[in-house]
């Protein structure tokens, strides 16, 4: 098989699982690819959904959103991660090695790693803090980005940061909404990193999905959890499992299988 036919093929797949959904009244998924994960959505992120990952630090926000983007890439799908506060190289060089990690991804465009920065200048936004207009554009500018390279797969990485400043809860109301929408026409998957414990109301009301990742105590070691507090378009579970970060990805396990509750 031709190197062209090999780029050809995922992009088909991608067409004919969306037939799929749509003939049988199904809302169409995209399979993360996590171990466990897709078990616990039901099969699935339902494509188009902006998710929003929230947890404290050290929790594995960015390393779920960067395997996120793997699993994706190494089916052919393309993914765009923007981060507010991290070179790309940093960013990559602070996750684990994962063993399924190709660089090529990032060389031939499957995978893109852009910084805030660069887009605020092309969207001609000069201040660091969002005022209404300026989020539009900002929003305007991503789904442009979004829609031209054909993005399956977008992570914001983080939310936080970029709301960092704005006490007009109305700007982050319309950067939510805008982002949903680019999300959305892009026909894309979207997950949004929030540092915080919990999202806000604006937040938790404006976004299709909320997995919250946090640390849970036991016997004094500290077990990483996720919990799939809310999820459109699919039944889910809403249990709390425990979640180790390996060279192989995130592994997911029951709670009880990962060393009980203290």
């Amino acid at each position: 098989m031709d190197a062209g036919q090999n780029t050809i093929k995922p992009q088909a797949d991608y067409r004919q699982s969306m037939q799929a959904a749509e003939l049988s009244g199904e809302r169409a998924k995209c399979v993360t690819g996590i171990d466990g994960l897709d078990g616990i959505l039901g099969g699935g992120i339902p494509i188009s959904n902006m998710v929003l990952v929230t947890g404290g630090s050290g929790t594995g926000k960015t390393t779920l959103a960067v395997e996120f983007l793997l699993r994706g890439a190494s089916k052919g799908e393309k993914g765009l991660l923007i981060s507010t506060f991290e070179s790309p190289d940093k960013l990559i060089s602070n996750i684990p090695h994962f063993d399924f990690f190709d660089e090529k991804y990032l060389k031939d465009g499957t995978l893109q790693i852009l910084e805030l920065g660069p887009l605020l200048d092309k969207a001609g936004i000069k201040q660091r803090i969002l005022d209404e207009e300026s989020a539009i554009r900002l929003a305007e500018m991503i789904e442009k980005t979004l829609v031209e390279n054909g993005v399956k797969r977008f992570v914001l990485d983080s939310l936080s940061s970029l709301l960092y400043g704005i006490e007009d809860q109305m700007v982050a109301k319309v950067l939510l909404q805008r982002l949903s929408a680019a999300i959305y026409a892009g026909r894309c998957t979207g997950l949004l990193i929030s540092d915080k414990a919990g999202p806000s109301d604006i937040e938790g009301f404006v976004s299709d999905g909320i997995i919250s990742m946090d640390n849970h105590e036991r016997r004094g070691d500290l077990l990483r959890t996720i919990q799939v507090t809310k999820m459109k378009g699919t039944s889910h579970s809403r249990s709390k499992y425990v979640i180790d970060l390996t060279s192989c990805g995130v592994l997911v396990t029951p709670l009880l299988k990962g060393g009980g509750v203290s």
